[in-house]
């Protein structure tokens, strides 16, 4: 029996988040990995690979940072959970206060999927109101009903459930303006990634800010992926445009499972006890500040005050960039095969078919030609701990990579080179 066979008898898909199925994979994919260090990874069949994935693009600074790991191990060995707030609580709320711009209070929880909910949630509390807009073209803002409902994979989510989510198109102010104006007083959030691989459209953002203004609504920021990878301090740094709510999550805490809703006082106090109007219950989870998490994101931040971890991934994401674009054009394919964005620390990849595409197929050829050269590539999320050596690797095996891909180009299929299926949307309706 394979691992993955085995995977599959008792867990539904084979793993526990979705990105991470086989079917997401090339067929030379490693079945599982048993270790990581810095950049780099280690698979169940004993092979080594540079690592570009990073957990879901939640490990910033490296696999196994000693500093880190033992911080959080000093603090399970006191105690991990407990049935009154622990100091390291308050204190990593007031180091969040004190980093980002714009935020008074915090409270934590384990994913982003529940930061943001819960931020729609305490939105619909303050405001008195249902309806919540959300960007429609984002690749993933939340497990609940109110998201999933709205994808292909929308089973089990009853129609009642998004009827009062509507979707609205990143950067197409008018877009938010027409939801705006056909729900006009009930609408209580607007929620967004505030960018991803490219910056938000001149205006985009004020306009929002502008808009929920002139309606009564709130602003949220989804900065699940942006936090702690853009910048150490908020969207609102690098756009001048402040949200009312805020969601981080993963690089805080380099692996470790905490995220955070954070917003102003005037909001977020509706989920505490300091006030005279209807209680909201706002992420009242069981082991949101367990102790490990805790110490692992202060930690965290202490390395990043420590060295210049946003500065080395947007470095490092330009070189990754550069190796694919420098390989594609080496091969004669620079108008199939490239990597690029505004920010150098989310750089996405571009596969395209001898049409000029966007294809699967030709992505997952891509990547099956990387990993028989060691470089484990779904995505690229940079990290503090890629280094020369890592990149060195990366190049080469760019350019063994695009050979191939080349070839499908010339032949117009990736018939005889993808040695199995390849990948598969996440959100799509059958398996």
């Amino acid at each position: 029996m394979t691992f993955n066979e085995r995977a599959s008898r008792v867990i539904p898909g084979g793993a526990h988040t979705y990105s991470k199925g086989r079917d997401q994979m090339p067929a030379n994919a490693p079945e599982a990995f048993v270790r990581g260090k810095g950049g780099r990874v280690w698979a169940l069949d004993g092979r080594e690979f540079v690592d570009w994935g990073m957990g879901i693009n939640n490990v910033l600074i490296g696999h196994a940072e000693d500093a880190i790991d033992q911080a959080a191990c000093d603090a399970l060995r006191q105690g991990q959970n407990f049935s009154r707030p622990t100091p390291r609580e308050v204190e990593l709320a007031e180091s969040l206060v004190e980093l980002i711009d714009g935020i008074d209070m915090a409270k934590f929880a384990k994913n982003g999927s529940d930061a943001n909910s819960a931020a729609l949630r305490l939105a619909r509390a303050v405001t008195g109101r249902s309806r919540v807009l959300f960007d429609g073209s984002a690749p993933f803002l939340a497990i609940n009903d109110w998201f999933i409902g709205h994808t292909p994979v929308n089973a089990g989510v009853p129609g009642e459930a998004t009827a009062l989510a509507h979707p609205f198109v990143y950067d197409d102010l008018a877009s938010v303006g027409r939801l705006f104006g056909e729900h006009s007083g009930e609408v209580a959030a607007v929620i967004l990634e505030p960018c991803r691989e490219r910056r938000p459209a001149a205006g985009f953002l004020e306009g929002l800010r502008a808009l929920c203004d002139a309606h009564g609504a709130l602003l949220v920021f989804d900065e699940i992926v942006t936090g702690f990878r853009y910048t150490l301090h908020g969207a609102s740094r690098l756009f001048g445009v402040r949200p009312d709510l805020l969601a981080i999550g993963k690089g805080m805490a380099n692996g470790y499972a905490i995220s955070a809703l954070a917003g102003r006082r005037d909001v977020m106090h509706r989920g505490g006890l300091e006030h005279s109007d209807p209680r909201c219950f706002l992420l009242s989870t069981t082991n949101g500040a367990e102790q490990s998490g805790l110490a692992a994101a202060m930690a965290t931040i202490a390395f990043y005050k420590a060295h210049d971890v946003i500065g080395q991934l947007d470095r490092t994401g330009r070189e990754v960039a550069s190796a694919i674009t420098t390989a594609a054009a080496q091969a004669g394919i620079a108008d199939f095969l490239s990597a690029g964005g505004d920010f150098g620390c989310r750089p996405a990849i571009a596969c395209l078919d001898h049409q000029k595409q966007p294809s699967a197929a030709h992505r997952t050829l891509f990547h099956q030609e990387l990993l028989k050269h060691g470089v484990f590539m779904p995505w690229i999320c940079p990290s503090f701990r890629h280094g020369l050596s890592e990149l060195d690797q990366t190049r080469e095996a760019c350019v063994h990579a695009a050979r191939v891909y080349a070839q499908a180009i010339e032949c117009r299929s990736v018939d005889g080179l993808l040695e199995g299926p390849p990948v598969k949307p996440v959100m799509r309706r059958y398996n």
